[in-house]
């Protein structure tokens, strides 16, 4: 595949703008932001959390509710995502069984550093659910990786063993925001907040 480097080149910062841009602000019950904890809620602020079941429709590939409960559920299905909000329902993300992070420091990019985990091979979400099974996951390429490439630094098999799902292991966690949105999670705040 042939990439015209000149338009790669604009194209950079208007789709690192796209990327960045923020969400709109959701709030709770008492009016405060409610905001994506990346990649994942601390542990401290686990007690008395809350948790939603989603599932991806078979009919038209939309995210649906299957419960909100302050008991953690099983996810039986491999559609299925489980997300969690903090007690104070201030703070989410995706609750995953499984996960062992490490911070990507990417020198070709002042230092910048990001929150990845490797996966080795996959795994069905209801075996373990977690970055490397989540549909939440993304392949994780530094922004260095990107720029080298557009400047010509790095040939197309360099650029490809980064972008490919196979030959790279490294995995970041997108925020599961556009599934509660279209769950319709966010106009249900009060339920999340008085779960059972």
């Amino acid at each position: 595949m042939y990439i015209n480097k000149k338009y790669a080149l604009i194209s950079l910062p208007i789709f690192l703008a796209a990327c960045a841009a923020p969400l709109p602000p959701q709030l709770n019950t008492q009016g405060q932001p409610i905001t994506f904890a990346n990649p994942v809620i601390g542990k401290k602020e686990m007690d008395d959390a809350r948790f939603v079941l989603l599932e991806k429709s078979i009919a038209d590939g939309q995210y649906k509710v299957v419960s909100i409960s302050k008991t953690r559920p099983p996810i039986t299905n491999e559609r299925q995502e489980r997300i969690v909000f903090n007690k104070d329902v201030t703070k989410y993300s995706a609750d995953f069984s499984v996960y062992s992070f490490q911070t990507y420091v990417d020198n070709n990019n002042y230092r910048e550093e990001t929150v990845v985990m490797k996966c080795m091979g996959s795994t069905l979400k209801v075996v373990e659910y977690s970055p490397c099974s989540s549909n939440f996951r993304y392949v994780f390429v530094p922004t260095g990786v990107e720029k080298s490439y557009v400047a010509g630094q790095m040939s197309m098999l360099q650029h490809n063993r980064w972008t490919s799902a196979e030959l790279n292991q490294l995995r970041g966690v997108r925020n599961p925001y556009y599934a509660l949105k279209q769950a319709g999670i966010f106009e249900r705040i009060q339920d999340v907040v008085s779960a059972k």
